[in-house]
């Protein structure tokens, strides 16, 4: 990555592809870069995270991927970058909300110790009750990623917006259901079904030409739109 950050030639044939890529779409290599440490991080087993810990694990596995396509989206305006980050980091908190069961059988637990009282992993089953108070937690935090999220997806090409906003919703979704079922996720793994896609996409099919507001509303929506840009900051995506 850094041979390729410094317009070198690198050795291996994936790399070179990667090279090709990242200069005809000038593709933020800090922000692969990123994605690296978080491939690294998940080969060690994950527990005992503070919030930050896991505002950064998300940054690294979810929100940099959304940020290193941007330019694959059409964004053209880099201060649409942490929206791009908050809607990864969101989608991430997701996904560890509904698979804390099968994270815990890989002895990991990316819920932070302050949202579960202090859970960590063990060779027994979890405690119900800390979990559902995490996963709710997390969800929670989860809706100010999604708010900042959506809101940059007008910055993106008109043909890209349907795709990523459909994702977003979908995915919003997941969280919606587990919550619903009181944060009960231990026993089973929530989806979305097809017919509850169907009403998701079909009203943005209706409304794909519009491009919906960049006005952030809720407050929550700020705060994770800030952290996002704090990530970007911390790991030289942004100056």
């Amino acid at each position: 990555m850094q041979r390729i950050a410094k317009g070198a030639v690198p050795h291996a044939p994936e790399s070179l592809w990667l090279a090709s890529v990242a200069r005809r779409y000038n593709l933020p290599t800090e922000a692969a870069r990123a994605i690296l440490h978080g491939m690294r991080s998940d080969l060690r087993p994950a527990a005992g995270l503070s919030e930050d810990d896991l505002m950064r694990y998300c940054f690294r596995v979810a929100g940099a991927v959304g940020v290193l396509i941007c330019p694959l989206l059409g964004l053209r305006d880099h201060r649409y970058l942490p929206h791009a980050a908050a809607l990864g980091i969101g989608m991430q908190l997701t996904n560890i909300a509904r698979d804390v069961a099968e994270d815990w059988g890989r002895s990991r637990c990316y819920l932070p110790l302050k949202w579960t009282g202090g859970l960590r992993p063990s060779h027994e089953p979890p405690d119900p009750d800390k979990v559902k108070h995490g996963v709710d937690r997390a969800l929670r935090v989860a809706d100010g990623f999604y708010a900042a999220g959506e809101q940059g997806i007008v910055a993106l090409d008109r043909g890209s917006r349907l795709a990523v906003r459909a994702a977003s919703r979908i995915y919003h979704a997941i969280g919606t259901r587990i919550r619903k079922e009181d944060c009960q996720v231990l026993n089973q793994r929530v989806r979305v079904p097809f017919a509850q896609k169907v009403r998701i996409l079909v009203p943005l099919l209706l409304t794909a030409g519009r491009s919906g507001s960049k006005e952030l509303r809720s407050e929550s929506a700020k705060q994770s739109l800030a952290r996002s840009k704090y990530l970007l900051i911390e790991h030289g995506v942004l100056p």
